[in-house]
């Protein structure tokens, strides 16, 4: 069996190629939706509460730290007061010990004393979630607030929020 000669350039045709390349190009640079930061920051916590909150244990009921941060001048008491009833309404059990309260202000999450405290409750499994107002009451920066959502997620926990992130959050 004789091989086969190879086609003479003149008659080899790769200009196809060239075409379905640009054709690619050109649709894969369409302009993308941006993603509402809100929107994105509620589903990504929603995504990262379910495998926590999937889990029901018959034994006890979910143990959360209720966490307010304010500034130095606000009283907290009627926020933790509205934390304890949705917990309550939830079937959740707040202890004395697991209601906490930063007075410092718009800080970083990791600046915040309480908070710290709250992620050492979380880690330590003395604790199933952590029940904050709104997610300024951990950071309003998103990406401070979605490195504390992973945190909580690592430690098999929920961040449950009264208020849900908003699209204009």
């Amino acid at each position: 069996m004789s091989p086969i000669p190879a086609r003479p350039a003149a008659l080899r045709d790769t200009s196809w190629m060239d075409k379905d390349n640009d054709r690619h190009w050109r649709s894969a640079r369409a302009p993308r939706v941006p993603v509402d930061p809100g929107l994105f920051l509620k589903r990504l916590r929603n995504a990262l509460n379910e495998p926590a909150l999937t889990f029901r244990s018959s034994v006890r009921p979910r143990r959360v730290v209720t966490y307010v941060r304010t500034l130095p001048d606000v009283d907290p008491k009627p926020m933790q007061a509205l934390l304890r009833v949705e917990a309550a309404r939830r079937g959740w059990e707040v202890r004395k010990w697991h209601e906490l309260v930063d007075a410092c202000g718009p800080q970083a999450p990791q600046a915040c004393e309480q908070w710290l405290k709250a992620r050492k409750l979380l880690h330590e499994g003395f604790a199933d979630g952590v029940l904050v107002l709104d997610r300024s009451h951990i950071s309003r920066n998103d990406p401070e607030y979605e490195v504390e959502l992973r945190f909580v997620h690592e430690r098999q926990c929920f961040t449950a929020l009264v208020h849900p992130e908003s699209a204009a959050a």
